[in-house]
């Protein structure tokens, strides 16, 4: 009896321990990995260390993976595949696919965040703060998409790139609504996602349209790696408010 309780305590306890020094220690290769890729301009290696953390973030919480979901694991697939396809980007139309995976891939995440909606009664103040917000993100998210009209060809593309950011603008709203109606823990990790991914996709665009520059490239990067675990933690962190009482 006493050697089933041994084995079961070194699988509950040691087993998971490994794993997460060993993700964690991945993590931080790759981050190096990555970085190298950019300074010795080898593409196939951002792109690889990129999908490698993404798997790493994965399996460094996978002992809490009841908590991962359908819309967890959709987003994850999505994700992985259009990165997976960016090594191909010279090939037919790889580069589009893989940029309307990426919008796909928001969708989950918007969808998973209103699950956890409350929302609860807003004072005048707030809810024309909140249409204010809307309101000039949308105004820059045309003008931004109008921009970019310039630097891209074909109407395919265009349709494809004003789908992406249309969904890139409603994951943000809804973080926002999302955080300012719930101030928990889980939509602090979600606000902070949505917020890395829409930074490094305006970093991405500062060098796919404008200008290209290694620290740009390096930044973005880093700020699109830390989204990974911000996605996990988001995941596995349970629903319970903040306390912010010596603040209100």
């Amino acid at each position: 009896m006493s050697d089933r309780v041994v084995i079961l305590t070194f699988k509950v306890l040691v087993i998971p321990m490994q794993l997460r020094f060993i993700c964690a220690t991945g993590i931080f290769f790759l981050l190096v990995a990555n970085t190298y890729a950019f300074v010795a301009n080898i593409f196939w290696l951002n792109i690889v260390s990129h999908i490698g953390y993404f798997i790493f973030a994965f399996l460094l919480f996978f002992h809490r993976s009841k908590a991962y979901n359908f819309n967890f694991y959709l987003f994850l697939s999505l994700t992985v595949i259009s990165y997976s396809l960016e090594l191909f980007n010279t090939f037919w139309v790889f580069s589009e696919i893989a940029i309307l995976l990426q919008a796909l891939s928001y969708l989950p995440l918007s969808l998973e965040a209103t699950r956890h909606f409350k929302i609860k009664n807003l004072s005048y103040f707030m809810i024309l703060y909140l249409i204010s917000i809307i309101g000039l993100n949308a105004y820059l998210l045309l003008l931004h998409i109008n921009e970019m009209k310039t630097y891209i060809s074909g109407d395919v593309t265009t349709i494809i790139y004003t789908f992406y950011y249309l969904n890139l603008g409603a994951l943000g709203v809804t973080a926002m609504v999302y955080y300012l109606n719930s101030f928990s823990k889980k939509a602090m990790f979600f606000i902070s996602l949505a917020i890395s991914i829409i930074f490094a996709n305006v970093l991405r665009d500062m060098g796919v349209f404008y200008f290209k520059d290694i620290s740009v490239e390096i930044t973005e990067s880093i700020i699109r790696m830390s989204s990974a675990l911000f996605l996990v933690l988001f995941f596995i962190t349970s629903e319970k408010s903040l306390k912010l009482d010596n603040f209100t």
